[in-house]
C-alpha cells in the first residue's frame, strides 16, 4: 500500500513539475494552448448531439411532403452548425499545432539552460566520477523528453476530461457497459507500462555503453582526431567499436520488446470484442422501438469517444509513467548541491593579503590515497611562488583547494587571518587569473576569447591589446584579416583562423593577462611556446607585474629561480621549501631536479 501510494504521489509530482515548467516557460503560450484544449474537447460532443438530432429529424420526416420546408429549414439549420464546428474544430488544431511548436521551443530552451546553470555551479568533484557522467548526459538526453511530458501532461488533462464526458453520457444508456469498457483496457495498459519499464530500465542500466558509443561516433565527427583517423587508417577500428557495442545493445532491447509485443497482440483483443457487444445492444434498442437511429448515432459516437478517450489517458499516462523516471532523474541532477558551501559572510577587498595553508590535507574521496598531505606555508599576494615537482606530487592541487574549487579534508586555508570559507566563493576567485595546464580553446572571436576572463570590461579594447601583446598573440593576430574580430578556428565561420598549439597557449595567456587580477596562476604556462617565445613571455610578465603575485607551476627550472619561493612537492608532501641559492646549497631534490636539466642544456650545446 505504501509503495502504491508512493507511486501515486511520484506521479502528481511529476503532473504538477511539468505543469509549473510549461508555465513558466511562457505563461501566455500555456494559457492559450489550454483554452484551445477546451474547445477542442468539447466540440465533438456538440457535433455529436446535433448530429443525432439531424439523423431522427430526417427518418421523422421520410415522405412528410406537407412540412417540406419547416423541415427544410431545420435541415439547414442543424448543417449549417455543424459545418461551422467542424471548421471551427479543424481550424483549432491548426492554431494548436502552431502554439505547441512555439511553447516547445521555449520549452527545450528552458530545460536545457536548466542544465547548463547547474552545470556550471557544481562543484569539480562531481566531474572526478563516472557515475556523474551517467547523470549528466541521462539529464542532457532527457531534456527534451522533459518538453514531450510537459505536453503529455496536457494531453492527458484534455483526454481526461473528453473520457469523463463522455462515460457519463453513455449512462443515459447503460449504467453497467460503461464500467466493463473501461476494465477491458486495463490489462493492456499494464503490459504496456511494464513494457515501458523495462527498456528503460535496460537503457539507464547501460548508460556507460550509450556513452562509449556517442565517443566512437565524435571520435570519427571531430575536427580534433581527424588527422589521426587518416594517418592510422582508424575508421574501421572505431566502427567496430560502434557496431559491436550498438549490436549488443539492440539485441537486448529487441529481446525485451518481443516479449511484450507478443502479451499486447493477445490483450488488444478485449476492448474490440466488448465494443462489439454495445454496438450489437444498441442496434437491438433501435429494433425494439426504445430507441432512435439518432440515439443509435449518438450513442455509437460517445462509446468512440469513451474509448479514444480512455485511450489517450492510458496512452498518456503510460508515456507520463515512463517519461516519469526520466523527469525523475532530471530533477535528481537539478537538485544535486554542492559540496563547496557559498555561505562566507566576508568579502576579500584590499589587494594585499596574506594566505597560509596550515596543515592541509586533502583526497578526492575516501576510498582514494591523499593527494596531499600536511602541507602548510605562508605567502603575502604580492609574492611569487614556484611550485616544483613530479607529475601527480600534488602542485595543480594546491591551487584547485585556493581556488575553492575543493575544500581540505583537513587542516585550514587562510586568508588574512580568516579560514576561506568565511569569504564569499565569488570575492576569492575574483583576487585571481590563472592559465591551467589543460586551458581551453574556444571557438569565438579572438576579442571574445581573450575578455572572457573578465567580461565587464570586454570592451576595453586598451586592455585587450595590451594582454594579447603580453602573451606574444598581437604577432599573429595583427596578421588577420579582421584582427582581434576574427573567428578562432572554422568551425563556425570559413572565414575563421585554426591556431598551432603554441599559438592557442598564447591566446589563453592573453586570456589570464586580461583580467586584473591580484595573483597569476601560471600551470605551465610556457608547455607548447618555443624558445624565444617562452623568454618573452616571463620577461614581460616580470616587467608588468611587478608587485603582483604569482604561482608558477613549471617544470622548466630555469624559468622559476627568480621566484620569491620555491616549493618542493612530492608524493603530495612540501618537501622543501626556499629560494633558489638556499635550495642548491641543501644539495636535496631540487638542486638534484636542476642540475639534471641543466645537463642536458649543456650536453645539446656540446654536441652542437
Amino acid at each position: 500500500m505504501k509503495k502504491t501510494f508512493a507511486n501515486i504521489t511520484s506521479f502528481f509530482n511529476v503532473v504538477y513539475f511539468c505543469i509549473m515548467l510549461s508555465i513558466k516557460s511562457s505563461k501566455k503560450y500555456f494559457i492559450i494552448l489550454v483554452l484551445l484544449d477546451m474547445i477542442v474537447v468539447i466540440s465533438p460532443f456538440i457535433i455529436l448531439r446535433l448530429s443525432a438530432a439531424l439523423i431522427d429529424l430526417l427518418v421523422e420526416n421520410i415522405g412528410n411532403v406537407s412540412e417540406l420546408g419547416t423541415v427544410l429549414q431545420s435541415f439547414l439549420l442543424l448543417s449549417i452548425f455543424i459545418f461551422a464546428l467542424s471548421i471551427l474544430n479543424g481550424s483549432i488544431v491548426t492554431i494548436r499545432t502552431y502554439f505547441e511548436g512555439l511553447q516547445s521551443e521555449t520549452m527545450n530552451a528552458k530545460t536545457t539552460h536548466l542544465i547548463m546553470e547547474k552545470a556550471a555551479k557544481l562543484d569539480l568533484s562531481y566531474f572526478d566520477f563516472n557515475a556523474f557522467y551517467n547523470d549528466i548526459e541521462d539529464a542532457s538526453m532527457n531534456s527534451s523528453l522533459v518538453t514531450q511530458s510537459a505536453f503529455q501532461t496536457l494531453g492527458l488533462i484534455r483526454a481526461f476530461i473528453q473520457f469523463f464526458i463522455s462515460f457519463i453520457l453513455l449512462f443515459q444508456f447503460s449504467f453497467i457497459l460503461p464500467f466493463i469498457l473501461v476494465i477491458s483496457i486495463i490489462p493492456g495498459t499494464i503490459a504496456q507500462y511494464k513494457q515501458l519499464e523495462a527498456i528503460y530500465s535496460f537503457q539507464r542500466t547501460h548508460m556507460s555503453e550509450e556513452r562509449k558509443m556517442q565517443y566512437a561516433s565524435n571520435v570519427l565527427l571531430s575536427q580534433e582526431f581527424a588527422k589521426d583517423v587518416r594517418i592510422y587508417n582508424l575508421f574501421s577500428f572505431i566502427s567496430d567499436k560502434f557496431l559491436s557495442t550498438w549490436k549488443l545493445l539492440f539485441s537486448n532491447k529487441q529481446r525485451i520488446t518481443l516479449r511484450y509485443t507478443r502479451l499486447l497482440l493477445a490483450l488488444s483483443t478485449f476492448p474490440e470484442i466488448v465494443s462489439a457487444v454495445i454496438v450489437f445492444l444498441l442496434g437491438l434498442a433501435v429494433i425494439q422501438g426504445t430507441s432512435t437511429m439518432g440515439d443509435f448515432t449518438y450513442f455509437q459516437g460517445i462509446m468512440a469517444q469513451v474509448l479514444g478517450g480512455l485511450q489517450m489517458v492510458i496512452m498518456s499516462y503510460t508515456q507520463l509513467m515512463d517519461g516519469k523516471a526520466r523527469i525523475q532523474n532530471y530533477l535528481k541532477f537539478l537538485n544535486f548541491e554542492s559540496r563547496i558551501r557559498d555561505d562566507g559572510i566576508h568579502t576579500l577587498i584590499e589587494p594585499a593579503f596574506t594566505i597560509e595553508f596550515r596543515n592541509v590535507s586533502f583526497r578526492y574521496d575516501a576510498s582514494l590515497p591523499w593527494v596531499l598531505s600536511n602541507v602548510s606555508f605562508t605567502m603575502h599576494s604580492s609574492q611569487k611562488i614556484a611550485l616544483v615537482g613530479a607529475n601527480g606530487s600534488g602542485k595543480s592541487t594546491i591551487i584547485k583547494l585556493l581556488l575553492r574549487f575543493y575544500d581540505p579534508v583537513k587542516g585550514q586555508i587562510l586568508m588574512d587571518g580568516k579560514d576561506i570559507r568565511e569569504y564569499t566563493v565569488e570575492s576569492v576567485r575574483r583576487r585571481f587569473s590563472a592559465v591551467f595546464q589543460e586551458y581551453c580553446n574556444y571557438a569565438f572571436t579572438v576579442k571574445e576569447s581573450v575578455s572572457l576572463s573578465d567580461i565587464n570590461n570586454a570592451n576595453s579594447i586598451e586592455d585587450l591589446k595590451m594582454a594579447l601583446e603580453q602573451s606574444g598573440a598581437d604577432s599573429f593576430v595583427k596578421r588577420f584579416p579582421d584582427e582581434e574580430n576574427t573567428y578562432l578556428t572554422r568551425r563556425y565561420d570559413d572565414s575563421g583562423q585554426e591556431l598551432s598549439g603554441g599559438q592557442w597557449q598564447k591566446i589563453a595567456i592573453a586570456r589570464a593577462f586580461f583580467r586584473k587580477a591580484d595573483i597569476y596562476i601560471l600551470d605551465e604556462p610556457s608547455a607548447s611556446l618555443d624558445a624565444q617565445s617562452e623568454d618573452e613571455m616571463f620577461g614581460m610578465f616580470e616587467k608588468l607585474y611587478a608587485g603582483k603575485g604569482a604561482f608558477l607551476i613549471s617544470h622548466r627550472l630555469s624559468n622559476v629561480h627568480l621566484c620569491s619561493s620555491i616549493l618542493v612537492m612530492e608524493d603530495g608532501a612540501l618537501i622543501e621549501a626556499g629560494i633558489h641559492k638556499e635550495l642548491m646549497e641543501a644539495e636535496g631534490v631540487y638542486a638534484h631536479m636542476y642540475r639534471l636539466q641543466a645537463q642536458k642544456y649543456d650536453y645539446v650545446e656540446a654536441v652542437d
